[in-house]
């Protein structure tokens, strides 16, 4: 079931990152997906917290802390 969750979709916010934060973003979001299976998820990146949660519709977003 883990194996199915994947960023589908990217805030305003996180599209103004560079492609190696999103890119950092993802791969911890795929290790914690496969970890615990959850809604939502807190990830750090350079000292930096992002959420990403399920959308109920396109997999999961990605977000600032600030756009949630």
């Amino acid at each position: 079931m883990n194996s199915c969750k994947f960023i589908g979709t990217w805030t305003q916010g996180l599209a103004s990152e560079s492609s190696d934060v999103r890119e950092k973003i993802e791969i911890a979001f795929n290790k914690m997906a496969k970890e615990k299976d959850d809604w939502f998820y807190k990830v750090e990146i350079n000292g930096q917290e992002y959420f990403v949660a399920d959308n109920g519709e396109f997999g999961f977003t990605a977000m600032l802390p600030s756009e949630y």
